[in-house]
């Protein structure tokens, strides 16, 4: 057996001052510990070194694969210049590499205020692939290499939008061996923990009728430090279930987003006539969400704008409530929601899987979304909101588009820009915990730390239910079923 003690441990979503340890046997926590209890000496003492002991967070969306594999590209989020980003991916190149990933790029943070031209890209980088995207993902340019390889793709735009990005994006990373693969989730796993998660939910497939490598993945779970719950990411229902898969989609899209102004709003933005446009009509997504509803699938859809937003819990209110609660059906993003489109979410019983570091970054007096919404900013990452009608809220990173770290999204949750849509302490951490573990239906067996539930443990050296400054914080220790997996 082993006695994990020298914590403050935070059981569901508060410190319980008087707890002493946990004993945990294969894997799960048969024994809590109260001060004064005794200690039988025979037992393994794992000494959590005065930290902060949390259920094992939980992340419920991200793109580890995209994340793993640029874990080895050009984090571009820190340029100052188009001449300090084309120097950067000039030496990338010089690295003999078929391709080069540069990534997190946002225009809005340069003087020049726009994307390098595809004959810039093609002058520091003649001889490789080049794939440069967009921070939010929904824009991309490629040097000319690139896009001749890629089948079908003939835009004449230099930037890539809508499914011409998804087609050139997925076009490369389909194109990549085994071992790239492989490598790229047990880099995600690798900066799982190291952000404090234990888990993370992650899309497999091309957004289109390809689940690329699901299989792949799906039959070497075992091998990775940390959870992986797969969904297979396709509008392929035969194919999701031949799978196994008790899922299907992830960032399938309604439409686009607020950075690329493809997200679908129902008026324009406030720095252009555009409205952003929907993707597929009504009548498919009713068809399509149907059919994955009736052969028992989760669906989950990527809905920013509210007109998408709108679009897809209508869909959702065609079925019948109770079942849509059952299911556990996702609306992922859910950004842009006005008052009454926060009632219907709730009688749909559709749930929001949001992304709180999208406030911290792009929220607040002339940010992002303020820029590309005028007064409607106010609309932005409804947390608070949702809460008060009683919406379960499910958080999560959206990684690679912002970091995978704990304490930087507890800290947003905690601290929204708009005072009414904060929320409490205790209701962040149950979004990366007990919320998320009740959307992929483990809620008994995981996202508490309770006798009979898996031994998954974050430690942490600072205590998130009071104030603190995130970007001290430090993940100490990750405990998954009974075993340590990352220690700093």
């Amino acid at each position: 057996m082993k006695y994990f003690h020298n914590a403050f441990f935070c059981l569901e979503d508060a410190i319980e001052p008087d707890l002493q340890g946990l004993l945990v046997e294969a894997g799960k926590v048969v024994r809590i510990i109260r001060q004064g209890e005794k200690t039988d000496p025979a037992w393994e003492h794992i000494d959590l070194k005065g930290g902060f002991a949390w259920p094992g967070f939980i992340d419920a969306h991200t793109h580890s694969f995209s994340g793993g594999l640029y874990a080895d590209g050009i984090d571009l989020s820190q340029c100052a210049d188009l001449d300090e980003l084309l120097s950067l991916l000039f030496a990338a190149s010089q690295r003999d590499s078929e391709l080069v990933i540069g990534w997190r790029f946002d225009e809005n943070l340069i003087p020049e205020q726009r994307f390098p031209t595809v004959k810039e890209l093609d002058a520091v980088c003649p001889n490789s692939r080049l794939l440069l995207r967009r921070v939010d993902g929904h824009s991309c340019v490629l040097n000319s290499k690139a896009r001749k390889a890629i089948p079908g793709l003939n835009s004449s735009e230099e930037l890539l939008t809508g499914p011409e990005n998804d087609l050139a994006v997925n076009w490369l990373q389909d194109n990549c061996s085994a071992e790239t693969i492989l490598n790229a989730y047990h880099n995600a796993a690798q900066k799982a923990l190291e952000g404090g998660f234990v888990t993370l939910h992650t899309m497999i497939g091309d957004a289109e009728m390809s689940n690329q490598h699901f299989a792949l993945i799906r039959d070497r779970l075992t091998e990775f430090k940390a959870g992986f719950v797969l969904y297979p990411q396709s509008f392929n229902l035969d194919s999701a279930l031949e799978l196994g898969a008790s899922r299907i989609g992830g960032c399938i899209l309604a439409d686009g987003s607020i950075g690329s102004r493809t997200a679908a709003l129902t008026q324009s933005y406030a720095d252009s006539p555009s409205r952003g446009r929907l993707y597929q009509s009504d009548e498919f997504w009713c068809s399509f969400i149907r059919s994955a509803h009736e052969k028992g699938l989760q669906t989950c859809v990527h809905c920013i704008g509210d007109a998408a937003i709108r679009q897809i819990n209508n869909a959702y209110a065609a079925l019948e409530s109770s079942e849509v609660r059952a299911l556990r059906h996702q609306l992922i993003h859910c950004e842009l929601t006005p008052e009454p489109l926060l009632d219907e979410i709730a009688a749909s019983g559709a749930v929001p899987v949001m992304q709180p570091a999208f406030d911290l970054l792009w929220g607040g007096k002339n940010g992002l979304y303020q820029q590309r919404l005028g007064g409607r900013h106010l609309q932005m990452n409804r947390f608070g909101s949702f809460a008060r009608k009683g919406v379960n809220i499910c958080s999560s990173s959206d990684w690679y588009v912002t970091d995978l770290n704990i304490a930087m999204s507890i800290f947003a949750l905690t601290n929204h820009h708009q005072p009414s849509e904060r929320l409490s302490p205790g209701e962040a951490i149950r979004s990366y915990t007990q919320n998320n573990a009740w959307l992929s239906h483990e809620e008994n067996s995981r996202g508490k730390l309770r006798e009979g539930m898996i031994a998954d443990i974050s430690v942490t050296d600072t205590d998130f239910t009071k104030a603190f400054a995130w970007e001290a914080a430090c993940v100490t220790r990750v405990i998954r079923s009974g075993n340590t997996v990352y220690e700093a």
